[in-house]
């Protein structure tokens, strides 16, 4: 199975035909309108299977299958936090769909990486976290951003940990944290400002490839590369 993660950067139902190149069984998309707002057949024959939360229709985060996959949302509150998408894959594991986007003053830094330690701690005696599951999304979360942040992600790494997890990028390469060759994200889609912010976790043998989009194409759509990967 392919599974593709990537924030958009909004208008996603124009920009969604260069991510179908991938041919992934299901697209983990951030910054993304509501299917049930755009009036494109296009669109709406890919979003045929799909989640949506989010608070403005046009910058959500979605979960889009292809018709032979699957999905079934667990029944997981949220407790306020901003936006996560529990489910399950063809009864075989559990996918948390994630981008970190923390409603408090004026989304601080310190604070994406809170969202996810946050929601584990609310959730990890459910049984939805557990060594199969899968984690992905736009984390927010890169240690270069250094103080309260850095503590915090390590912070996030650790409570993962507890349940079999670990951050596929950094197991597969063996880079450290903070020590990132491959970019996610440009900030204002300059080069020059790299940050790995989009993360991948999962037990340590559970993802069989692991691809990076080439910054030259991806950043003419986003400031985000998509991260691809199998399992």
């Amino acid at each position: 199975m392919k599974i593709v993660t990537w924030n958009a950067n909004g208008k996603f139902s124009e920009k969604f035909p260069a991510i179908l190149e991938k041919d992934a069984d299901i697209y983990v998309i951030q910054e993304c309108e509501n299917p049930e707002i755009i009036n494109l057949k296009e669109y709406s024959e890919f979003s045929s299977n799909y989640y949506w939360v989010g608070e403005n229709q046009y910058y959500g985060l979605g979960i889009f299958a292809k018709d032979n996959v699957k999905l079934e949302l667990v029944d997981l509150d949220d407790k306020g936090l901003r936006y996560f998408i529990p489910f399950t894959v063809n009864d075989d594991f559990n996918l948390l769909g994630v981008w970190t986007n923390p409603d408090m003053d004026g989304t601080k830094t310190i604070y994406y990486p809170k969202e996810i330690t946050k929601y584990y701690e609310e959730h990890k005696d459910s049984g939805f976290f557990n060594e199969d599951m899968i984690i992905c999304g736009d984390f927010n979360c890169d240690v270069r951003l250094k103080g309260t942040h850095a503590k915090n992600v390590y912070e996030v790494i650790e409570k993962l940990s507890e349940c079999g997890l670990v951050d596929i990028y950094h197991h597969l390469t063996g880079e450290n944290e903070g020590e990132e060759t491959t970019p996610t994200f440009y900030m204002y889609r300059h080069l020059d400002k790299p940050y790995h912010l989009d993360h991948i976790f999962s037990s340590s043998d559970k993802v069989k490839a692991l691809e990076i989009g080439d910054a030259d194409k991806w950043l003419q759509l986003s400031d985000h590369v998509p991260l691809i990967f199998k399992i």
